[in-house]
């Protein structure tokens, strides 16, 4: 019998405690101080960094992720370490492993889409599966949540590097007939602004504006009359959140184009997006609706810099 192939928690006593008595309580606590679970939310959107830093937030997603029925996980989130083009990839892991335990992968469905296109899903090696954490960051709280109910569900991780509209609409289209199966759940992984010289992204909007962005240099002195770094910084962010939540791909990608956010996990972003504008008929009643956000500091100086994290769910 072929040994199982298990991607270790390659984070864990890094990023997140490796302490299962600790990470549990840990998780507990991030869970039992968001809102209630949200019935149907079977899609999430939440961050992946330290849970020092996103753990709030992270409780709030998973809060509201609706588990009652679920069979299988698809997690989609970008890439921080390689590049690739023509192709997105899955794992070729059998389970990853996780300080409170394992969650199995499911190698079927894993096959049947690598068996429909092999030219645009494909296995990724066991070293760039163990160096990626935007996967392993949500593996600790779906085994919470899931295993607390007895539930099992089988994940499908997939990393998006390079796209554009046309590769993201053909991989919509292939994980179509998955997402309107309700037996299935979607998280995407993402952080949201990256802000400050380090991540090359210092735009600015002194009022409040979208028509009014600049970038800002670090010797550069903000007025009293002008919003605060930190603020401009949520107010391009709540500007993404807004063009998700009208349901529509082409809102969003508009967003995109004007600001530049540095949004790591725009493209599986805009792969939901295409998926629920497809397969949802009342945008208005199943779109995205956000129910957390935070910063990793309050940015008041150029020379400063933050990432932000946010939580949200759909209902479909």
């Amino acid at each position: 019998m072929t040994k199982p192939v298990i991607r270790s928690a390659s984070h864990a006593g890094i990023w997140y405690t490796s302490n299962p008595e600790t990470l549990n309580s840990q998780i507990a606590r991030f869970l039992n101080s968001a809102t209630e679970k949200v019935p149907g939310a079977r899609v999430v959107v939440g961050p992946h960094a330290g849970y020092t830093y996103s753990g709030s937030i992270l409780g709030k997603t998973y809060r509201t992720l609706d588990t009652t029925g679920i069979e299988r996980v698809f997690i989609m989130g970008p890439s921080h370490h390689v590049y690739f083009k023509g192709c997105v990839l899955t794992t070729d892991c059998d389970y990853y492993d996780t300080p409170l335990g394992k969650l199995q992968v499911d190698k079927d469905v894993i096959n049947e889409l690598i068996e429909d296109d092999p030219k645009l899903f494909k296995r990724m090696s066991l070293e760039v599966d163990e160096d990626e954490h935007s996967f392993e960051m949500h593996m600790p709280f779906l085994q919470k949540v899931t295993n607390d109910l007895g539930i099992h569900p089988k994940i499908i991780p997939i990393m998006v590097s390079a796209t554009d509209e046309n590769f993201e609409k053909r991989i919509a289209k292939s994980l179509k007939p998955y997402f309107e199966d309700k037996s299935n759940a979607f998280i995407i992984s993402t952080d949201f602004c990256h802000w400050g010289s380090r991540f090359s992204y210092v735009s600015y909007t002194p009022t409040g504006a979208l028509t009014d962005i600049e970038n800002v240099s670090k010797s550069k002195q903000l007025s009293n009359s002008q919003l605060p770094i930190y603020k401009s910084i949520e107010f391009l962010d709540r500007s993404a959140m807004k063009a998700m939540s009208t349901g529509s791909y082409r809102s969003f990608k508009d967003y995109m184009y004007l600001t530049d956010n540095t949004i790591c996990g725009a493209k599986p972003l805009g792969i939901l997006m295409l998926l629920m504008q497809d397969s949802i008929s009342d945008t208005s009643k199943h779109a995205l609706k956000w129910n957390g956000y935070a910063q990793s500091s309050s940015v008041v100086s150029p020379r400063d810099s933050s990432v932000s994290y946010a939580s949200g769910y759909a209902v479909v």
